[in-house]
């Protein structure tokens, strides 16, 4: 018994104070009052698959809830939490995909409570290209005693990208509208077009030049 009796009497204010810190500290740390925040944050899509892209509703924010101390909750700000899912080497189709805590980033002693929504449904499709017709359009009449001739476009054909869903019945593309009201010669104008739908991108070029003939009415 005596090695034992040693050890507990060497040095025995040093150990007691040990403990009396540890014990302290312990009881500080377990008595803190806790605090949880809901915070909306951005949800990123990271590594999409070349040549895919994600269609249908897919979210672009999620609530994410903290649990933390008090000190340290009311400081969390949007910026410090983030909420990511990694779409690498996933195929095109439909996907359900859930969120968890491992999907979110936060400040360290703080506990990810709840992810809202707990899953996020999106679908991966095909990326195509196709060149489609530029059609010309114009608004309103030209004066009384005139009328409407030819109307040219150049470029007459302009590239598309998009999912193949939205792309794939699409055959011509529209210029945006050029008013012709009153009038009594030929104008030109360089006028952007309106693409059919937002998941769509021009290619080039995303300007056309329009050439509207305006002539004396024949009859």
């Amino acid at each position: 018994m005596h090695p034992v009796k040693h050890w507990i009497t060497h040095n025995w204010f040093l150990k007691l104070l040990s403990f009396v810190l540890a014990t302290s500290l312990w009881v500080a740390v377990a008595s803190e009052t806790s605090s949880e925040i809901g915070i909306e944050v951005p949800l990123e899509y990271r590594n999409v698959p070349a040549q895919l892209e994600i269609t249908g509703d897919a979210a672009n924010t999620v609530e994410v809830r903290l649990r933390g101390p008090v000190n340290l909750i009311k400081e969390v700000s949007a910026t410090e939490v983030s909420t990511t899912v990694d779409l690498g080497n996933m195929s095109p189709g439909e996907k359900t995909i859930p969120l968890t805590a491992q999907n979110v980033q936060a400040p360290f002693g703080t506990e990810v409570i709840r992810i809202n929504p707990s899953q996020v449904r999106l679908s991966l499709e095909q990326t195509i290209s196709k060149t489609v017709t530029v059609v010309p359009t114009t608004q309103g009449e030209p004066a009384d005693g005139f009328e409407l001739g030819k109307v040219l476009v150049n470029p007459g054909k302009v590239r598309l990208q998009g999912p193949e869903s939205r792309l794939g019945s699409i055959d011509s593309i529209h210029t945006a509208p050029i008013r012709i009201d009153g009038k009594k010669a030929a104008l030109r104008q360089t006028i952007g077009l309106a693409l059919p739908d937002p998941l769509l991108r021009l290619q080039e070029p995303s300007m056309v030049d329009v050439r509207i003939e305006i002539r004396k009415a024949t009859r």
